[in-house]
C-alpha cells in the first residue's frame, strides 16, 4: 500500500491532525513534556542512569542534567550513587514524584476529553477508536 492516498500524503495529513492534539495535552499539563519522559521513564524503569535518560528522551547530558537537578529539587525524583562505583548516579522516581506524573496524565487526558465533548458522531468516534491499533503499531515500528 502506498503511504499516499487519494492524492493526500498520509504522513504529513496524520501529523497535520495530531500535532494539534498534542499541543491541547502539552497546554494542560504544567510541566514540560520533556520531564514528564523523564518522569514516565523513572516509572517504567526501578532506576535509571542520566545516560539512559539522554538516550530515552532524546536531548543532551547537559539537558538532562539541569532537568534532573529541577525534578530533585521540587521532590519528583531523587539521585543515588551506584554502591560499586561512586562516580556513576542514578536517578528513582520518588512517591511524590509518581503522584504527580498520575496528576499530569490525568490533565492531559481530561484535556483531550473536552476537546472531543460532544462534538463527534458515533460514527466518527468509532472510526478513531478502531484506528488506535494500528497508530499503536506505527509507534511500534518506529522503535526499532
Amino acid at each position: 500500500m502506498e503511504i499516499s492516498s487519494e492524492g493526500t500524503d498520509l504522513p504529513q495529513a496524520l501529523f497535520d491532525a495530531l500535532f494539534p492534539l498534542l499541543g491541547l495535552v502539552h497546554a494542560a499539563r504544567t510541566l514540560s513534556p520533556g520531564k514528564i519522559g523523564i518522569l514516565r521513564t523513572l516509572a517504567a524503569e526501578d532506576h535509571v542512569s542520566a545516560t539512559r535518560l539522554s538516550q530515552v528522551i532524546g536531548v543532551s547530558q547537559q539537558a538532562i542534567s539541569l532537568t534532573t537537578k529541577e525534578l530533585e529539587s521540587l521532590g519528583l525524583i531523587e539521585r543515588h550513587k551506584d554502591d560499586s562505583d561512586r562516580r556513576k548516579l542514578w536517578f528513582r522516581l520518588t512517591k511524590t514524584g509518581q503522584q504527580k506524573l498520575d496528576s499530569e496524565v490525568q490533565q492531559g487526558r481530561e484535556a483531550l476529553k473536552q476537546a472531543i465533548g460532544n462534538k463527534l458522531s458515533d460514527k466518527e468516534l468509532k472510526l478513531i477508536h478502531d484506528a488506535i491499533p494500528a497508530l499503536t503499531k506505527i509507534k511500534t515500528a518506529a522503535k526499532r
